[in-house]
């Protein structure tokens, strides 16, 4: 069971979309998704914009938004809180949604192809996000 699976409830859990392991959602239910997981104690790591189709995924990877390392002695709604307010901000920073399908088609051949075809890219966009639950990694460093 994943992070998100034991921790953010089924309604996130269903807007999202499954890319490998990993979890991703559209712009508009981003901060609610980071909203969720730090009220559920999970600090946020951070993460990237993904087009996601059947046959293929385009990361941008440029387009990140991770936060800083859980600082000694942070607690952890100190360190959930800070990870929220850093993620969102680099977040808002995030070029609009157009400018990203700009970007992917200049940046993937698969994209392009997929744009030729009339396919709409924002359909495919998600914003994955990456969790960590704070009290499990301090119980692993004082092992």
């Amino acid at each position: 069971m994943t992070e998100e699976q034991k921790y953010l409830p089924s309604e996130i859990l269903l807007k999202s979309t499954l890319s490998g392991q990993e979890y991703g959602w559209k712009r508009e239910d981003f901060k609610e998704v980071v909203d969720y997981a730090v009220k559920a104690g999970l600090a946020i790591i951070g993460g990237q914009v993904q087009f996601k189709f059947p046959d293929g995924t385009c990361e941008l990877y440029w387009r990140k938004y991770d936060t800083n390392e859980r600082k000694a002695n942070e607690d952890c709604t100190s360190y959930c809180n800070r990870t929220k307010t850093e993620c969102l901000e680099q977040f808002k920073e995030t070029p609009n949604n157009q400018k990203l399908i700009e970007e992917g088609i200049e940046s993937f051949k698969f994209l392009r192809a997929k744009s030729e075809e009339g396919i709409n890219l924002e359909n495919h966009l998600i914003f994955i996000l990456y969790f960590e639950d704070s009290e499990t990694e301090i119980a692993k460093k004082e092992k």
